[in-house]
């Protein structure tokens, strides 16, 4: 009998005793859910799931630190095949709807939490685990298949016909052989595209994506054959087209169809490979002469996924119109914030940008193009010298979402102003990126580790880059800071020695107070009485 193995993360210890009890019974009576793991934050289960790769997380949203909803946002990154059950204090639909929008298996409330609806929460999602598992197994068959060359022998006619390299009378008489039974007659192209290629290719092997991809090629064809015959293979790495025959109709009908048909494809892929997909789909076309035309009709309107979330689906009546008077009005607002910016300036500029760009609606290609000019001006602007940054410059051009330009713009600007910074310090911009992470998450626990990876360095050069730049060592320096923050609330008003050990995230009463003597040279009620408050 299957097994799916279980990972439990809250910061309550009542709540995880409670559910670690659920399992104790659930093993005695045989039942096929392991618990391999229990952690009290959100980085805790992250690095734990990384390590065990459960089959399943039962996890809170509202936790210090990394919440549920960035964990999750995470472990899609990192594991998206494991699924996710929520298990929260808050029964608000805005949490439920973020959930859902990540692929979270089920939504429970704590309050009441029976053991009851767990178990079956748990049975469903092992059902779940168990379909996939065995459609990637059917997917396996299809390395070194007939299929397999067939689909690279479509892949490379289509890409002569593009280039013009055929006639129409020679693609018919191949592309039939190939696909007996299609005729591009009355047909939609469709084209899927990852939503995000990346993480695909850093989370499977060279040899597990084509197995993948084939196995996409097949749920492709699966379902738009349902209602006719079609055409399909890869035509660039992210993307897969299909020329799918549709039954003769009225526009909208054809519309109706199409959107349907994309919302199987997307969900399908979604269920069987784990992998989120968003579908463009052309208006009707006839004959292997417009096949051009309606590729790159499809590919436009997966353009217009970039203000949707992942895994939308685009018919030609579902294309957006792009304003220029919103073009105009949006960048007159970043044009204004840059002649205002300077090295003196702080971030909180950025807000009312990112929020204008979740506002306006303007052509994708061109916003990116914009953005990545107008940030190339800003580091010129604020940085002596002008700094520029290749590496900035390219990153943009792989936003194919609003939310990844946004995030672009934001990791962006933090950079910038972590430059001006070091300019004005003196010290490395890495090591003034490390000491504001350790100034933003005082509260939680801090590794080295944590830090390193945070600005993308290894662990041991950080640390002799604390010694070297500011001549302490790495713990002593987050000791230092959770003392000098304690010392700042002191100063502010009374607070017991557990109040201030929770604010300055140690854990520990008798350990903070061992801390606050061996820096301060007194004990926090001793400071108190000979210091001064604001």
């Amino acid at each position: 009998m299957r097994e799916v193995t279980c990972l439990i993360v809250d910061d309550e210890p009542p709540m995880v005793q409670r559910l670690q009890a659920y399992f104790g019974r659930w093993a005695d009576l045989k039942l096929p859910f392991r618990l391999i793991g229990q952690a009290y934050s959100g980085a805790e289960a992250l690095e734990m799931a990384v390590e065990l790769r459960p089959d399943l997380i039962l996890t809170d949203i509202v936790m210090p630190g990394m919440d549920g909803i960035e964990l999750i946002r995470q472990l899609r990154e990192r594991l998206p095949g494991v699924e996710v059950i929520i298990l929260s204090a808050y029964s608000d639909f805005a949490y439920a709807k973020q959930a859902i929008a990540m692929g979270v298996f089920e939504y429970l409330v704590k309050v009441p939490l029976r053991e009851e609806d767990v178990r079956i929460a748990l049975s469903k999602a092992r059902d779940n685990v168990i379909a996939r598992e065995e459609k990637e197994r059917r997917l396996q068959s299809l390395s070194g298949s007939v299929k397999e060359n067939s689909y690279r022998l479509r892949k490379h006619l289509l890409e002569e016909l593009l280039r013009g390299d055929v006639s129409e009378a020679v693609m018919e008489r191949r592309s039939a052989e190939l696909v007996p039974g299609f005729q591009p007659r009355q047909y939609g192209c469709f084209a899927v595209r990852f939503d995000n290629y990346d993480v695909f290719c850093a989370e499977y092997s060279p040899a597990d994506r084509n197995t993948l991809k084939y196995g996409m090629l097949n749920i492709i064809e699966e379902v738009l054959q349902s209602r006719g015959s079609c055409f399909a293979c890869e035509l660039q790495r992210s993307v897969i087209v299909a020329f799918a025959t549709i039954p003769a109709g009225s526009e909208q009908s054809f519309d109706r169809i199409c959107y349907e048909l994309g919302e199987n494809v997307r969900d399908a892929i979604k269920t069987y490979l784990r992998i989120s997909v968003s579908v463009g789909v052309s208006r009707r076309y006839s004959g292997w002469s417009q096949a051009a035309a309606a590729y790159e009709e499809a590919k436009a309107a997966l353009t217009d996924a970039f203000y949707a979330s992942f895994g939308t689906v685009i018919t030609p009546n579902r294309r957006i119109s792009y304003m220029e008077a919103d073009w105009r009005e949006l960048t007159e607002r970043f044009e204004l914030t840059l002649e205002r910016m300077s090295g003196k300036s702080n971030g909180e500029a950025l807000t009312p940008l990112l929020q204008g760009l979740h506002t306006y609606r303007v052509s994708p290609i061109r916003l990116v193009s914009y953005i990545e000019g107008w940030s190339a001006r800003l580091r010129q602007r604020m940085l002596t010298g002008g700094q520029t940054d290749v590496a900035a410059k390219s990153a943009y051009a792989e936003c194919i979402h609003l939310h990844q330009l946004v995030e672009r713009l934001r990791i962006e600007w933090e950079r910038l102003h972590t430059l001006v910074e070091a300019e004005g310090s003196g010290l490395r911009a890495e090591m003034v990126k490390a000491m504001r992470y350790v100034e933003d998450h005082l509260k939680e626990s801090i590794s080295l580790g944590v830090v390193a990876e945070h600005i993308h360095l290894n662990p041991s050069y950080v640390s002799e880059l604390f010694k070297k730049e500011l001549g302490i060592n790495f713990t002593d320096y987050v000791s230092k800071r959770r003392i000098e923050r304690a010392i700042e609330l002191l100063r502010k008003r009374d607070y017991s020695n557990l109040e201030l050990a929770e604010a300055v995230g140690v854990h520990n009463e008798k350990y903070f107070c061992t801390l606050f003597k061996k820096i301060t040279g007194t004990s926090p009620q001793k400071f108190v009485a000979t210091s001064w408050r604001d």
